[in-house]
C-alpha cells in the first residue's frame, strides 16, 4: 500500500519507513551523485549514493516547464506518482517484471512544480539476443492481456538482470477497451533497431487485436514517417536548443 506524508512543502509517497527516510535524504540533499546519465532541461537521470548504497534518481522536468504539459498537471498526478501507482497495481496482478519506484516526491501548487522518482540501482545488461526479444514479447503479451501498455516499447527500455529481464521507464498506464495504445506499442517495437537488425518478426509470438484503435495507431504511426513531420521535429529541436519551451 502506498502511503503519503507531507514534508517541508513536498509530499512523499512511499511503502515503508526505509523508503520514506530515503526520500527525506533526497530532499535534504544528503546524497552523492556518482554518474549523470541524462541532464537536460527536460529530463534528469543520475546514479546516486546514499549511506554506501547506490540508487537511481529521476526528474521528468518536461512536465514542469513545457506549457502544454504543465497545463495538463492541473488534472494529472504527474509522471512519477502515476508510475508508482500503476506499477504497484501491475505487481498486484502478479506482473513481477516491473522495476518499482521506492519513493516519489512531488511539489505542487495549481501546477506540478517538481517531481522526483527514487529507484533501486539494478545491475544488468542491455538486450542483445533474439531469445531476449522472445522473452520481451511474452512479457508484452501478458501486460497487454491485463490492459496495461508500455508507452515507449523498445528494447532499450528493458534490462537483463540476474533475476531475469525487467521493464524500465514506463508509466504502466491502462487501456480498458480498444487497442490503440497496445497497437502503438507493437508498431513501435517493429521499428526498434535491434529488432530490425535481426529481421525479427514481432508479431510471430504475439499479434495485437485488430480493431479501430489499432487502425488509428497504424495511421498515426505511418503519418509520423512523412518527410513534413520529420521537418517539424527538426524545427522543434532547433527551437529547444534556442531556449524555446516546446
Amino acid at each position: 500500500m502506498i502511503k503519503e506524508e507531507k514534508f517541508n512543502g513536498y509530499k512523499i509517497f512511499y511503502k515503508n519507513q526505509e523508503s520514506r527516510d530515503l526520500a527525506e535524504k533526497i530532499l535534504n540533499k544528503s546524497y552523492a551523485v556518482i554518474e549523470e546519465y541524462k541532464n537536460t532541461e527536460r529530463n534528469y537521470v543520475a546514479k546516486i549514493e546514499i549511506d554506501g548504497k547506490n540508487y537511481v534518481l529521476k526528474s521528468p522536468k518536461a512536465e514542469t516547464i513545457i506549457p502544454q504539459r504543465k497545463l495538463q498537471t492541473i488534472f494529472k498526478k504527474g509522471e512519477g506518482l502515476t508510475s508508482f501507482i500503476n506499477i504497484d497495481n501491475a505487481i498486484s496482478k502478479k506482473l513481477d517484471f516491473f522495476i518499482e519506484p521506492l519513493a516519489v516526491v512531488v511539489k505542487r501548487g495549481l501546477f506540478l512544480e517538481e517531481s522526483l522518482i527514487l529507484m533501486d540501482y539494478i545491475e544488468g545488461e542491455p538486450i542483445k539476443t533474439i531469445q531476449d526479444i522472445d522473452i520481451i514479447m511474452d512479457m508484452v503479451k501478458k501486460i497487454h492481456e491485463k490492459g496495461i501498455y508500455h508507452g515507449d516499447l523498445n528494447t532499450s527500455n528493458f534490462i537483463k538482470t540476474a533475476t531475469g529481464i525487467k521493464i524500465i521507464d514506463t508509466q504502466a498506464k491502462k487501456e480498458s477497451i480498444w487497442h490503440f495504445k497496445r497497437g502503438y506499442d507493437i508498431l513501435t517495437m517493429k521499428n526498434d533497431l535491434l529488432v530490425l537488425g535481426y529481421g525479427y518478426e514481432v508479431e510471430k509470438n504475439y499479434r495485437v487485436k485488430r480493431d479501430l484503435g489499432y487502425l488509428l495507431a497504424y495511421i498515426i504511426k505511418n503519418f509520423k514517417k512523412l518527410p513534413i513531420v520529420h521537418k517539424i521535429r527538426e524545427i522543434k529541436v532547433y527551437l529547444r536548443n534556442k531556449g524555446w519551451k516546446v
